[in-house]
């Protein structure tokens, strides 16, 4: 009979266990499943693995810790075997995720030349942009949905590594075409602090506090308005009406129309752009994309 490595697995980790109940629940199994999975390799090995008593404390047999220390590196070794051929089989496609919305604010920088540079060591490489819903901008990278991502603040997680890019943007107001301001080309960043802002308050604080201007004065004295759009076009939906005000980053114009203005804020500190990724991902691919968004330089001001 074949060796059922899923078994092998389950066993190691009731051997760290050492208890039934313990290990089911790591496992996300009954105690009384977990016991048939151990008995059912222990009929495929031909010899008896734990010693088991009522209470669900167990020990391991002399045969039971062999296989044991044996076993250990063999499923470490098929986990490599799987995480390689999973990147073998995703090698060409490198999925970028940036706030929903904002490409246009991507697209100011050279990313043909950054496709290229990745080319250079793997050729076969797409490069794919993902639009990531706004309340989703923590949770994409530990979930899979893209390889790295590109944002305006650094992801506040612990399977995530934020890495800060030589690249930052001044920050502008937006308001509707009908607004008061909206003949005010130029205006300090204090004064349009007063105005109703936009804010979603499920997007992570240190991506949206930037936007509704938290560094310019404390949250008591914000006038802030609630969205709950997960994209920059559904925030032009609401700010359309003129109630309230966005802060936002320049190169947002081609998305404005002629239904908003856009209003310089003077005094007002620049947003850094970041990059991250899943602290275990070492994908080389991914890694070259990185270090291509890494070496960027500043561009130069007009």
């Amino acid at each position: 009979m074949d060796l059922d490595l899923g078994l092998v697995a389950d066993f190691l980790v009731l051997t760290e266990e050492r208890h039934y109940g313990r290990a089911a629940l790591r496992l996300h199994l009954t105690s009384s499943a977990l016991s048939k999975r151990i008995q059912r390799l222990e009929r495929q090995l031909g010899v008896v693995l734990i010693e088991r008593n009522p209470a669900g404390v167990l020990a391991v047999t002399p045969e039971g810790r062999r296989f044991a220390a044996d076993a250990k590196p063999l499923i470490a070794q098929a986990g490599a075997a799987r995480e390689n051929a999973r990147a073998a089989s995703a090698r060409c496609t490198v999925r970028l995720g940036v706030p929903a919305g904002t490409g246009a604010i991507l697209g100011q920088i050279d990313m043909g030349g950054i496709a290229r540079e990745v080319r250079r060591s793997f050729p076969e490489t797409r490069l794919v942009r993902q639009d990531i819903a706004f309340p989703s901008l923590t949770r994409c990278l530990p979930d899979h949905q893209v390889d790295l991502l590109w944002t305006f603040a650094p992801v506040r997680h612990p399977v995530v590594d934020s890495f800060p890019l030589s690249l930052a943007s001044p920050r502008v107001g937006v308001v509707a075409a009908r607004h008061a301001l909206a003949d005010a080309e130029t205006m300090k960043v204090e004064d349009f602090s007063e105005q109703p802002i936009l804010y979603n308050p499920v997007c992570p604080e240190e991506w949206m506090s930037q936007f509704w201007l938290g560094d310019i004065r404390p949250r008591r004295q914000a006038r802030l308005v609630e969205t709950h759009a997960g994209s920059f076009t559904g925030v032009l939906r609401q700010a359309a009406d003129g109630a309230a005000v966005i802060a936002t980053v320049t190169g947002v114009e081609p998305l404005l129309g002629s239904a908003f203005r856009a209003v310089k804020l003077t005094g007002a500190a620049p947003v850094a752009f970041h990059i991250a990724r899943r602290r275990t991902d070492r994908q080389g691919v991914v890694n070259a994309l990185l270090e291509a968004f890494r070496s960027l330089s500043p561009r130069e001001p007009a």
